[in-house]
């Protein structure tokens, strides 16, 4: 049996992202070869000593579609809340024996979130991040969908092809760090509008004793910390598809898939 990978000649290069067709490296003995192609993607998410106070706030975040169909590479990104970082990165690097005769494809992606020292105050603050749709997808796609406070996502993709390529690597280099980081909720005060004429939840807090109205409780509604993150409708997929669903504060969520191809060694290349 054949086994074959078609990939077309393209170098895409997104965010953060680097494509190399030709590509000079030092192995071990510090000697200088090269590479078919290299495919590499190196980024950094940091959110460090923020403070956020929020009274009775409300962030919608809505995509609201019958369907969504995408081909190719596609990121979307859907966040309610503050200081959230969402980020959508591919690399794909390809080369043919008329352009590089390396020895070796490589694909490599590194990640790194960082949290620390962020304080967040919710006194019925209400976050609600929704998709709603059918979603289609043939190839890559990358989906971050958040509400809260200081999370983290990311969707990467590297891929690198080489005809020429004897040794084909793929690595993933992750890192994920949170400390120091506060999160404080509690029930907003008496809102002053009838229930749903601001698109806010309420609740009923409180108590009476019969006898004593008014000084146990409150029969008034209240506002309470709401965070939703909703994906509402189908997912049909093909290929690769990066989803991360958060909602709180202070959540950290990476995919990552590195692919490496070297045509040299495939069996089809192999005598019988």
């Amino acid at each position: 049996m054949n086994a074959q990978i078609p990939l077309k000649p393209l170098v895409v290069a997104l965010a953060l992202a680097v494509s190399m067709g030709a590509y000079a490296d030092r192995d071990n003995r510090g000697q200088t070869r090269a590479n078919g192609s290299v495919a590499e993607v190196n980024d950094e998410q940091t959110i460090h000593h923020n403070t956020v106070y929020n009274d009775e706030t409300k962030n919608n975040a809505t995509i609201d579609a019958a369907t969504l169909d995408m081909t190719g590479n596609a990121g979307v990104n859907v966040v309610a809340g503050d200081n959230n970082q969402q980020a959508n990165a591919a690399a794909i690097a390809t080369a043919d024996s008329f352009f590089v005769f390396g020895i070796e494809a490589k694909a490599k992606i590194g990640v790194d979130q960082d949290g620390h020292d962020n304080k967040v105050y919710n006194d019925g603050t209400q976050n609600n991040a929704l998709l709603n749709s059918d979603l289609s997808s043939t190839g890559n796609l990358g989906l971050n969908l958040a509400a809260g406070n200081f999370n983290q996502q990311k969707n990467d993709l590297a891929i690198a092809n080489s005809e020429t390529a004897f040794v084909a690597t793929a690595s993933v280099n992750m890192k994920q760090e949170l400390e120091d980081n506060q999160t404080d909720n509690d029930i907003g005060k008496v809102y002053p509008v009838d229930e749903g004429d601001d698109g806010l939840e309420v609740v009923t807090a409180g108590f009476n004793i019969p006898g004593f109205p008014g000084q146990w409780g409150n029969d008034d509604p209240q506002t309470p910390v709401v965070n939703n993150a909703t994906l509402s409708g189908s997912v049909t997929a093909s290929g690769n598809f990066g989803l991360n669903i958060a909602a709180g504060s202070g959540n950290q969520q990476a995919n990552a898939l590195a692919i490496a191809a070297g045509c040299t060694a495939c069996p089809s290349n192999t005598p019988q």
